[in-house]
């Protein structure tokens, strides 16, 4: 009897016909499935993006994107008060009528007339004035990208343009602190070697502000004057945390990567901050004793953190899985890295 296929997780399996045998229609992305073959309902296995492969789980590599959506609430208010405008002439109008004692009489009248009358609320402001590091031209040069094979995906394009991926800004410095609770004893020298090594890659120059104590979190605000300069965007945050206060590392994944965006015009964006998140646990010296495997996992995602996203080509770091004889970044790799290092600058963010 044909075992069926297991339908779990929010993953429907469909089966198609090829010949007399049975096989499972082809995901729509890389990525762990429910093993369509497993005659007892459980286990996963992979998908490259192009075939079925292993059903064995190496350490997991997770990155996501963000925009900061400050310009698209002020879009969503802007809207509002559009909507609003003609609602609040007509009260203005009954002020004048009926007279503003009639409308304190109220606890719903008092409240429109203060919204009315009373002088804008000043706000603290949410981003940094342009940049004084600016530079008139970048700060330096990818390193030149060996011959071979290799392919890489930018994590995100600009705004209708997929020609141009969204990137740092090369004409200033990218600052980063570190929060070292929970670190293995090599964690401050794998970091600085990884990060020395996006640098020769990309040109971007990275400046270390030393450590902090803030943790990461999916809420963190990319301008923080409370607690860093506050000429600047926040510095880049990198941590060691665990699945019980990072969610996102729950089961095989081994480190997060997330760049923070901002829009500098109507239709361009540029990172100006974010988060790369390290497991305490599974990247241990006792769980992970081989530690050039957890060095290819920083450099992982580091590339997230300037732009990258996962490729299905197994021979490079950035493929989502850990691959074992993969240690440093390959000709995909770094064909990737070099064109996010040489996008345009920003002197007015």
């Amino acid at each position: 009897m044909r075992a069926e296929p297991y339908l779990g997780r929010g993953t429907t399996v469909i089966l198609g016909r090829v010949g007399k045998r049975d096989v499972p229609e082809l995901p729509r992305a890389a990525g762990w499935y429910p093993d369509p073959w497993s005659a007892t309902g459980e286990g996963e296995r992979y998908f490259d993006g192009k075939k079925w492969g292993t059903n064995e789980k190496p350490f997991g590599r997770h990155t996501t994107a963000g925009i900061e959506p400050s310009r698209r609430a002020a879009r969503s208010v802007a809207g509002r008060a559009r909507n609003l405008a003609p609602f609040l002439a007509f009260i203005v109008l009954v002020a004048a009528v009926w007279g503003i004692p009639k409308l304190r009489g109220s606890h719903h009248g008092n409240s429109a007339i203060q919204q009315l009358s009373s002088p804008p609320t000043t706000l603290a402001p949410d981003k940094p004035a342009p940049s004084g590091e600016e530079a008139a031209q970048p700060l330096g040069a990818p390193a030149a990208v060996p011959p071979g094979p290799g392919k890489f995906e930018v994590a995100v394009d600009q705004p209708g343009d997929s020609a141009v991926p969204v990137a740092w800004d090369p004409c200033r410095p990218i600052h980063y602190v570190v929060n070292t609770a929970g670190a293995p004893p090599d964690g401050a020298t794998l970091i600085q070697g990884a990060i020395a090594r996006v640098q020769k890659a990309t040109g971007l120059q990275f400046v270390n502000d030393g450590p902090t104590t803030e943790k990461t979190s999916k809420d963190r605000k990319p301008y923080q004057p409370e607690r860093y300069d506050s000429t600047r965007w926040a510095p880049v945050l990198i941590a060691w945390s665990d699945e019980t206060a990072t969610p996102s590392l729950a089961g095989y994944i081994a480190g997060v990567g997330k760049p923070e965006a901002v829009y500098a015009s109507r239709d361009r964006l540029v990172y100006v901050t974010g988060q790369v998140t390290l497991d305490r646990l599974q990247l241990s010296p006792a769980r992970a004793p081989d530690r050039g495997v957890v060095r290819a996992i920083i450099l992982h995602e580091l590339g997230h953190l300037v732009g990258l996203g996962h490729t299905s080509d197994r021979r490079q770091v950035m493929f989502s899985e850990a691959e074992l004889n993969v240690r440093d970044y390959a000709p995909g790799d770094l064909q990737g890295l070099a064109r996010l290092g040489t996008q345009a600058c920003f002197p007015g963010v």
